[in-house]
């Protein structure tokens, strides 16, 4: 532990250091003015240059009376300066005016001794100050500490907070959000049944043709690209994706909320669909083409499995609409009566007539055209 003394007569500057010297404090630095005290203290440098600074200091001994800048002011600005400040002074005054005690403390002085000092006195009052300024490093070192736990918890905590934010967008691309919140809180299988849903099924007419005569690269960039639109258009009309099985795209209407457009709501998509390719071209010549189609009706949807899971529909109403795309013509929007019934007279549609259905014979199916 380092003391500075400070005064600008040498007379007294020995004798300080003759004392403290023989009382086992070897590491004295002498100042003979305020200024020269600045520089010792590396005021204005950083406590951790390794070129010296206030972390080399642990007390001062400041005399009053010095020409230029005298203790009062010195003491101030040491107190005022950030690296420097919490090195405890004692004032070495001749004063013993009350006034002039008092101008000691209020300028930052946590002590003061009356020249010519008492040995006993002066050693009494070293080692309170030493004893200070020793809790006051522990305390520091204790705050710093406590402070880098805190920054590195915060840190932990924030790295935390993003990975769960990760964590939920992933989710979320997963699950529609109210399926979401109920798989987290009860991991339980979830199973819901919808009285009525529309569900939409959209193909790329020839794909696996064009997917043989290109990179597949190309194939993943161009369904990308095309799915990308119809998952643009169905968050637009407020409807579910399901899922995409090679070049096929399900979207459902009417679940997890219920809504009673749901009807509306799909035939929409699927106009909105058609016309999102028009003039598209496949990347290896010729038109894209879409088969859509649409059938309304009871579903369950749910959640099963313990990995890769996914929220899926089953149902006959699932593989009516399945059956309207397959059975539909190339660039048409199929849909079956259920539907048309529901859509009512705010569409335009062309009547097919009677189609063969896989499973359930014959069913009359329309044509949706545009809207009215």
């Amino acid at each position: 532990m380092s003391i500075l003394i400070v005064d600008d007569t040498a007379s007294q500057r020995f004798l300080l250091s003759s004392i403290l010297k023989a009382a086992g404090y070897p590491n004295l630095i002498t100042a003979t003015s305020a200024l020269e005290a600045f520089e010792r203290l590396g005021m204005g440098v950083s406590a951790a240059d390794p070129g010296g600074g206030p972390s080399d200091v642990d007390l001062i001994l400041m005399d009053i009376s010095m020409p230029e800048i005298d203790g009062l002011e010195a003491c101030r600005r040491i107190k005022a300066d950030l690296t420097a400040q919490d090195i405890p002074i004692i004032m070495v005054t001749a004063s013993t005016e009350e006034e002039d005690l008092q101008l000691a403390f209020d300028a930052g002085a946590m002590d003061y001794l009356n020249k010519p000092p008492n040995k006993t006195e002066l050693l009494a009052r070293v080692r309170s100050a030493l004893r200070l300024k020793h809790e006051m490093d522990k305390r520091k070192a204790r705050e710093m500490e406590l402070r880098h736990v805190n920054q590195k918890l915060e840190l932990a905590f924030a790295s935390l907070q993003e990975e769960q934010a990760k964590s939920e967008r992933l989710l979320l691309n997963i699950l529609p959000e109210p399926i979401a919140d109920r798989l987290k809180h009860n991991p339980d299988v979830i199973a819901d049944s919808f009285s009525e849903v529309t569900v939409l099924f959209a193909d790329i007419v020839d794909f696996t043709r064009l997917s043989a005569s290109v990179s597949p690269n190309e194939v993943v960039t161009l369904l990308n690209n095309i799915f990308s639109r119809f998952d643009a258009l169905a968050e637009k009309h407020g409807l579910e994706k399901i899922k995409t099985i090679g070049d096929s795209y399900m979207a459902v209407g009417g679940l997890p909320v219920p809504r009673s457009d749901h009807a509306q709501a799909v035939a929409e998509m699927a106009l909105d669909i058609r016309g999102a390719l028009a003039g598209q071209m496949r990347g290896t010549g010729g038109l894209l083409s879409v088969r859509i189609g649409i059938h309304t009706g009871p579903v369950v949807a749910g959640v099963i499995g313990q990995k890769k899971f996914i929220y899926d529909l089953w149902g006959d109403t699932v593989n009516i609409a399945s059956r309207m795309e397959s059975l539909c013509v190339n660039g048409r929007i199929q849909i079956s009566a259920e539907t048309h019934k529901r859509l009512g007279d705010k569409y335009t549609f062309e009547e097919r007539g009677l189609v063969q259905v896989k499973g359930r014979g014959e069913m009359l199916t329309y044509f949706l055209t545009g809207r009215r």
